[in-house]
């Protein structure tokens, strides 16, 4: 099964839905959140979920609008959570604004998750100033983490990056975030690049790859192809593409069915026992 983690923006929180073919889902509990933010203050938008090597899982979420930490919490159920810790990603990181739609993916070269994000650091506070590149740390548990370090900057305005192993390479889909929130912009749009090391540097970047304005990409594989899903964030919609490759992909005529306007997401393949599971308790 296919299980996507997701927030809406009436309820800030972790929200789950499952899929048997990868493109309809099913929204848990009434389509309310399973998880609420604990931390006071905080907010947990754009939740993403990782199953680690040893079978339990990591919800790493936008803790607020602006601030240098990001949120996360730990789970063997999805049913059952760790207390929720706030993760100062960016305290050690002057004039750092916001630090935005946290992910992880695991590299086998070197045994490391590595933590990615979006952040601003310049003094000025108007949006028009914002340099967001995507930003790392590393750490092997969850407990620890390396000091964080510039991870990818293409010399302009990126965020909502997402990292996928495909055979011997590492494929980011990342949001060019130059442009300006209306539907015939000319960016807010989806493009790819690829590294041969979980570290980087990643490499020829693509061209715009989805429609636009969307945001939020996150990459499954399914059947041999992979399936991309991404926010129609101003037309309260998700919409998806499809590739054989990583590189050329072609926007799905399958439509792809999530109910009650769910915000920024992520999808993660579980086994079935699991998925009745989550059925059965949150119906």
């Amino acid at each position: 099964m296919f299980l996507f983690s997701y927030f809406r923006t009436e309820a800030e929180a972790l929200h789950l839905a499952l899929s048997e073919d990868g493109f309809s889902f099913e929204g848990l509990n009434g389509n309310c959140p399973v998880l609420e933010p604990l931390i006071e203050g905080s907010t947990m938008r754009d939740p993403f979920i990782l199953q680690a090597e040893d079978g339990g899982f990591h919800l790493l979420a936008t803790e607020g609008w602006s601030g240098q930490s990001i949120l996360h919490a730990a789970t063997d159920d999805l049913i059952d959570w760790s207390d929720q810790k706030s993760i100062p990603v960016m305290s050690d990181i002057p004039n750092t604004r916001n630090s935005w739609a946290p992910e992880a993916f695991y590299g086998s070269e070197d045994g490391l998750y590595r933590v990615i994000w979006s952040s601003t650091v310049n003094e000025d506070t108007t949006d028009e100033t914002r340099d967001h590149r995507i930003w790392a740390c590393e750490t092997r548990d969850f407990e620890t983490f390396t000091a964080s370090h510039l991870f990818f900057d293409p010399g302009y305005n990126v965020i909502d990056a997402t990292v996928t192993r495909l055979g011997d390479t590492y494929l980011m889909a990342f949001k060019d975030e130059r442009g300006e929130n209306r539907v015939d912009t000319d960016f807010k749009a989806i493009r790819v690049a690829t590294s041969l090391r979980p570290g980087g540097p990643f490499e020829s970047v693509s061209d715009l790859i989805t429609p636009s304005p969307v945001e939020g990409p996150t990459i499954y594989q399914k059947d041999g192809l992979l399936v991309m899903l991404y926010d129609h964030f101003l037309e309260d919609r998700y919409g998806g593409s499809l590739s054989d490759d990583g590189r050329n992909w072609q926007v799905s005529d399958v439509e792809i069915i999530l109910q009650d306007r769910p915000r920024h997401g992520s999808v993660v393949q579980i086994d079935d026992a699991l998925g009745m599971r989550l059925r059965d308790h949150y119906g």
